[in-house]
């Protein structure tokens, strides 16, 4: 028995080194990695099946398009709502009390059948602009879908308004589209694309099992009953974007929402002017998702899959590190986290290169690895600036 007793010791201290401990590791973070790639193929695997699938027949519906001091967009983009296929629609403009042309221009385009337009009453002191044009728009529709966006964006395809009601079916009462980003330039172009895609892809999936984190409010479907029945943006009047954030992560479930994938669905948005416009809207989600109720299944699995990242890249360099300096042969240990690295950047590259191909974003190689890791930095920098920001800034003042 003593013996046995040595001889597991002196095993032990032969294989329970540094240099192993730390492989093991990085072999339990690498095959947890590997089995999570999975989950970033999900929403290309269910836009392929939607397109297989047989459509449904499209529902009346109205599109609520908010615009301010927008009229040279207007001009440039209205006739792609209004130039639908579709059957039985109309198409709502929202003027918030521009001070551009917009009101002339809509005003002379009264003979269209399709088109409708609204201003904000003066004097309005109880709600913030947004969620009154919002409210406005939806309490003027006459049909029972309303589909929410805005003049900064415009759809991919004259079937968009078509394809994306086919989804609006009767046990449902909220359906989430996709928006992109269009013609990004350069590093920060790229960026923005990635950071939108990544979080749609994580909250979309989410959508089918649980409920709705945020909705992209370019390209999101409300059922007017559904609208009314909640009251509205009732919980939070003051709070100047968000509202539509705040409304379907209350009151979404996995019964009652739907994800619309089709091709011909997508939203395209502008890009960000500039990395301040990008950070303001960054600053104003990190307001919104104080007020968000449903958060803490979605929030762990952000958090994971971010830590995860950096957890694995850690420990790939502890590897490499403490077998390059505390074993006499290191090559054997280190060459085979190499090549386990390399299976594993090959596998993650293909399954969220395969979604964004899918969903016609802009794929990324060689700085898809970079990219995963600024996540951290960017939302780091965003919740610091948030914490050292004015909260009035976020709320409609009062005259």
């Amino acid at each position: 028995m003593t013996d046995l007793l040595e001889r597991l010791q002196g095993l032990l201290a032969e294989y329970l080194t540094m240099e192993n401990i730390a492989f093991a590791v990085f072999s339990l973070l690498w095959l947890t990695s590997m089995i999570r790639c999975f989950g970033h193929r999900r929403l290309a695997n269910l836009a392929l099946r939607q397109r297989r699938e047989k459509r449904g027949e499209a529902v009346p519906i109205s599109v609520v398009v908010l615009a301010e001091n927008q009229c040279n967009l207007l001009r440039k983009r209205l006739h792609k709502f209004l130039d639908q296929t579709h059957p039985d629609f109309e198409v709502i403009v929202v003027d918030m009390n521009s001070q551009d042309e917009t009101q002339a221009y809509l005003k002379s385009l009264d003979y269209m059948p399709h088109l409708h337009y609204r201003t904000l009453p003066d004097g309005a002191k109880d709600i913030s602009p947004e969620q009154l044009a919002l409210t406005l728009g939806i309490r003027t529709a006459t049909k029972e879908w309303v589909l929410l966006t805005n003049i900064a964006c415009e759809p991919e395809s004259r079937m968009w308004l078509y394809n994306i009601s086919s989804r609006c079916t009767a046990d449902k009462s909220i359906v989430l589209g996709y928006t992109r980003y269009r013609n990004p330039h350069g590093w920060a172009g790229m960026r923005y694309c990635f950071f939108s895609a990544w979080q749609q892809m994580l909250n979309l999936t989410h959508v089918r099992r649980r409920y709705i984190y945020r909705a992209e409010a370019t390209n999101l479907c409300y059922r007017k009953e559904f609208f009314l029945q909640h009251k509205g943006f009732a919980r939070n009047t003051t709070l100047l974007t968000g509202a539509t954030d705040i409304m379907v992560n209350t009151y979404s479930d996995r019964g009652n929402t739907a994800v619309c994938l089709l091709p011909e669905t997508t939203m395209l948005k502008d890009c960000p002017r500039s990395r301040q416009s990008w950070a303001t809207e960054r600053l104003f989600f990190m307001e919104t998702r104080r007020h968000l109720r449903k958060k803490t299944t979605y929030r762990l699995r952000y958090a994971l899959s971010v830590l995860l990242t950096w957890l694995y890249t850690l420990s790939l360099v502890a590897t490499l590190t403490l077998s390059l300096l505390l074993t006499e042969q290191p090559y054997p240990l280190a060459i085979a986290a190499a090549v386990m690295w390399a299976v594993h950047s090959i596998w993650r590259s293909n399954c969220i290169n395969r979604t964004f191909r899918t969903l016609k974003e802009p794929r990324l190689y060689f700085s898809l690895p970079l990219m995963l890791h600024l996540i951290a930095k960017w939302d780091f920098t965003a919740w610091t600036r948030h914490k050292l920001t004015n909260k009035k800034l976020f709320r409609k003042r009062f005259v």
